[in-house]
């Protein structure tokens, strides 16, 4: 078969639910549900998994002691079940998401939210340079990799920083990679945006967070180190393996 090879096609399961949410399907189903979704993404040939609590509403700005230890808990036993790199997103608790990257071992956690404060539709999330760092200092022996998105979709900046200053204080801030997105899910990224950052990313990687497709494949391969992908390949918001499959051959195309 076929492999990827420099390109990095990350999955972003959209999880249920979790534990202390009325729909939720309790921690064993969550469990189950992420790891049939990441056998899928194994299957396609996707280079790691990306776990998202997508399910959660309303989302929360800090999550709670409780909610945390049963998210890392979900993250090992993803962890100890597949050869791929895994990593994980609490919307829109982003000093959360880091803690239970460092306690669960994540690979790598996606901050929607680094160096700038948003407005979103859940509240202002404040930027979290300084707390990520003091996190950074107090963990001895494993840190988990921060890619940082700069300019989130379905959010505002409200810094009033520029696209560039952004990148360069995502980089100055100990981001391993750099995440590029359109406005809205779905939307790619416009061409402008993937140069500027790749101009001031300082080497690090670039990926694309949003509207990452076949038809888009052979533009943004050109201009990005890898994507990170969901709606696209899903089916009622699950993987569906042909869909996969599909993507990782127009992204091997590309060469």
């Amino acid at each position: 078969m076929n492999t990827l090879s420099s390109f990095k096609l990350t999955g972003v399961v959209h999880l249920p639910a979790m534990p202390g949410y009325p729909n939720s399907p309790g921690i064993d189903r969550l469990v189950d549900f992420a790891l049939e979704e990441v056998r899928t993404l194994e299957e396609a040939g996707f280079s790691g998994a990306l776990l998202e609590n997508e399910g959660d509403r309303p989302h929360v700005l800090e999550v709670s002691e409780a909610y945390l230890y049963q998210a890392c808990e979900l993250v090992k036993a993803v962890k100890s079940a597949t050869r791929l790199p895994v990593g994980l997103e609490i919307l829109y608790d982003m000093v959360g998401t880091v803690r239970i990257g460092i306690d669960a071992r994540a690979d790598f956690v996606r901050l929607d939210v680094f160096t700038d404060d948003t407005e979103t539709r859940w509240g202002v999330v404040r930027e979290c340079t300084a707390a990520v760092a003091h996190l950074r200092k107090q963990s001895a022996g494993f840190f988990p990799a921060i890619w940082a998105d700069v300019h989130v979709k379905h959010g505002r900046n409200i810094s009033g920083r520029s696209l560039a200053e952004s990148t360069r204080l995502a980089v100055k801030c100990g981001a391993s990679a750099l995440i590029v997105t359109g406005s809205v899910t779905g939307e790619p990224p416009q061409e402008t945006d993937c140069e500027q950052m790749r101009r001031n990313s300082d080497g690090l990687p670039v990926y694309v967070g949003s509207g990452f497709s076949e038809q888009g494949a052979e533009t943004l391969c050109a201009m990005c180190d890898g994507a990170v992908v969901a709606t696209a390949v899903q089916v009622a918001g699950r993987f569906e393996l042909e869909r996969c499959k599909r993507l990782v051959e127009a992204v091997i195309q590309q060469g």
